[in-house]
């Protein structure tokens, strides 16, 4: 984390960068983290066949999680935090050196430090001494889980390009087996962006094991706007020579232009006039900047598996419609978080589920767009809380 102070310590005002992420923020009071060192983990919870939507299937299912807190008696405490579409398993602390040299060179590039830190430790929303925290990597990455660069058991090849088609749901289900695996029975289901997406699925693919369900900044449905900048960024990775259909030895420089790319849809027009209203050549600078980080910590054929996964989502689908199948949620105390000026998942679509699935709504004031929910954790903070 880099952070530039631009007042006094009584007046904490700084312009922070964490991981992909830079903002003008008013820091809070700082609390303590998660009380001991995260420990990465992973689970091999399936040596047989896991058939995939699309008829594909994994041989081997593997799921890199961390998780904070412990299970009660009851094994209802816990709390399942579904990451976004370049997140990993590490929610919360900070990795210690031994943790960080055991990891992969990706993982290690993610950096040590957790990407919600902010809203998991004690005192905070997710409190491990009240909540028993799980977050795992989603199958299809490339932080620890089952995905384009794991060796096919059957070949002991990196699976690359031929890595099976996913769906969202197939992501749900794959994590529903760690659920298995910890002896959890029914479990608090929260994720922003392609996270609330896998949450709204998991809730609907296994509503007797949810307790709450929580969807910050995610539609029902990966409509034709949302659609039009994934293709975009596939296409800047695909058409790179350097790509060689899948099959590169390093990462292809596409990657890089896929993630300016995206970053336009994440953040907003406000948080740039804000920042670079006397600099405007500094915006083409940042999302440039940004690409160049990224290629160092991501993998093209996991971003292209992701992306094509997030253009799957439709709960609606085999379903009956949106409509029916969010009134199927009713039964579930829901909370629906839209963000102002998010331009990718508007206010208005994540309203509209709310009412639809009869959950509370609530709104994120902020000039930075998509990414606000990343970075307005005292907001998110103050608005879990209440409802958890």
């Amino acid at each position: 984390m880099v952070r530039e102070r631009f007042q006094s310590e009584s007046e904490p005002i700084v312009w922070e960068v964490w991981g992909e992420h830079g903002a003008i923020l008013r820091l809070p009071v700082p609390q303590p983290s998660v009380a001991q060192e995260p420990i990465p983990c992973t689970a091999i919870l399936q040596e047989e066949n896991f058939a995939l939507e699309h008829g594909g299937l994994l041989p081997e299912l593997r799921l890199r999680f961390e998780t904070y807190g412990r299970l009660n008696p009851a094994k209802d405490n816990a709390c399942l935090v579904f990451h976004a579409l370049t997140g990993s398993a590490h929610l919360a602390g900070t990795y210690g050196e031994l943790a960080l040299k055991g990891l992969s060179p990706l993982e290690q590039a993610f950096g040590p430090q957790g990407w919600w830190d902010d809203l998991v430790g004690a005192g905070k929303p997710l409190d491990p001494a009240r909540h028993y925290v799980i977050c795992a990597n989603h199958i299809g990455s490339c932080y620890g889980s089952t995905g384009p660069l794991t060796p096919n058991p059957q070949t002991g090849l990196a699976y690359g390009p031929t890595f099976p088609r996913l769906t969202i749901r197939d992501l749900a289900r794959a994590q529903a087996r760690l659920l298995d695996l910890l002896g959890v029975e029914k479990v608090t289901v929260i994720g922003g962006s392609l996270g609330g997406m896998v949450a709204m699925e998991f809730a609907l693919l296994f509503p007797a094991r949810v307790n709450k369900l929580v969807v910050l900044a995610a539609p029902p449905v990966h409509g034709p706007w949302a659609r039009a900048f994934n293709r975009l960024s596939r296409d800047a990775i695909t058409a790179d020579p350097a790509y060689k259909g899948g099959y590169y030895s390093e990462q292809p420089l596409g990657l890089q232009l896929a993630r300016s790319i995206a970053m336009l849809s994440y953040r907003a027009p406000k948080s740039f006039a804000e920042r670079w209203r006397q600099t405007p050549e500094q915006g083409e600078s940042y999302v440039v900047y940004q690409g160049e980080k990224f290629i160092r910590r991501f993998d093209a054929n996991a971003y292209l598996t992701l992306s094509l996964a997030m253009d799957t989502h439709d709960v609606g689908r085999g379903r009956g419609g949106i409509g029916i199948a969010l009134e199927r949620l009713q039964p579930i105390p829901s909370l629906f978080v839209g963000i102002d000026t998010d331009v990718l998942y508007t206010a208005s679509e994540v309203r509209d589920a709310a009412e639809l699935a009869g959950g509370r709504y609530e709104e994120i004031q902020s000039p930075h767009g998509h990414d606000a929910f990343l970075i307005e954790t005292e907001q998110v903070g103050a608005i879990l809380r209440s409802f958890l």
